[in-house]
Order: structure tokens, then sequence, then C-alpha cells
């Protein structure tokens, strides 16, 4: 499959949502060329910025669809997107106006499983992040906070963790390993005079 890129820094995976500001000319073409079928485009992820705030693309990526079109206060165009699958970036060309396109190779997405009670952490811990961030809540706005993969993809979304390691836990074919590596991160609050 051929899909147009938006390079951003931010990790999308699938079922994730995002709002985006559109402005610079060869991304409204890439809109509009979206809109006339199914295809939508492809957020290419960029590494972390060095010195001089450039960052190479990273192989992986997410296909998404356009869920909503509006108008922003300084009549610039937004756009909410929502991402279907991953991608790897099997070939790259740039347009004469800059526009990247890639040749991508799909990835199946995470079959959804339950929480076991022990990861149910996850969840409750993320529905506090939601609570704290109703912009997030927002955008999800019919939430499963029992599937393990749909939370798995959440916290991967929201966490500060290095894009390199990001890509590494994006590439598995399940959401197993990234589950693990979040328990490790997010453990329960330790209860009074309990030491840590």
């Amino acid at each position: 499959m051929r899909l147009a890129l938006l390079p951003l820094t931010l990790h999308l995976l699938p079922e994730g949502r995002v709002p985006l500001r559109i402005f610079e000319p060869r991304y409204v073409r890439m809109i509009a060329e979206a809109g006339k079928d199914d295809r939508g485009f492809g957020i290419g992820m960029l590494e972390d910025p060095d010195d001089n705030g450039q960052g190479d693309l990273y192989m992986l990526g997410a296909r998404v669809k356009i869920v909503d079109f509006y108008t922003l206060e300084d009549g610039m165009l937004g756009i909410t997107v929502e991402a279907t699958e991953r991608f790897r970036i099997r070939e790259l060309a740039e347009e004469e106006d800059g526009l990247l396109r890639a040749d991508v190779e799909l990835l199946d997405n995470w079959r959804s499983c339950r929480l076991s009670p022990v990861e149910q952490i996850l969840s409750d811990k993320l529905q506090e992040v939601f609570d704290e961030y109703p912009e997030l809540a927002d955008l999800h706005p019919e939430p499963r906070w029992q599937d393990a993969a749909w939370v798995t993809q959440r916290w991967l979304e929201v966490l500060p963790i290095k894009n390199d390691y990001t890509q590494l836990l994006m590439n598995e074919p399940s959401c197993r390993r990234a589950l693990t590596f979040l328990l490790s991160m997010i453990s329960p609050d330790p209860r009074p005079g309990q030491r840590h």
C-alpha cells in the first residue's frame, strides 16, 4: 500500500486518536486526497530531535483515518484522526512540495484479550489519567477498560517513554511484552508506613 506521510514526534497506535492542526499546503493537499478514498494517510514517527532540531523517520508508523473536521480559532483546518493499523515503511519518496509518500506493509493489530487481575492496575491508573486530562477522555468516548491491547496502546501513547523503546514495543506481534514493561513502571501506591 502507498500512503502519504505526516511526520510527527508522537506515537499513535490502533484506535488511538489525536487532534491535528493542518496549515502547510502539502498537508492540506494530503488531507484533500485522503477524503477522496478510504486509504487515509500515514503518521510517520520521528526520532527524538538532535541538537539541530532534526530527527529521522522511524520505520514503524500508523495508518489513520479522519474522524472529524473543524475550523480552528485562527482559521486553520483542524482534524481528528484515528489510527487503524501499524505499518512498516518499505520505501520512501519525496514529492516536489516536500510531501513524503511511502510504500508500506500493514501489520496485524494486536488481538484483544482481557486484563488479568494483576494487570487491572493498568486500567485503573489509565482511568485516573483520563479523569485528570478530560481532553483525552473526549477523544476516546468508548474506552475499553478491560481490553489489555487497548489499555496498553493508550499507555504507550501517553507515557514519556524513549521513542526507540516505544518502537521496539510497537513492533511486537502482541501486547504482552508492552504489558510486562508497563507493569514494571506502574505499581500500586504503597500503603502508609510501607517502605519501597
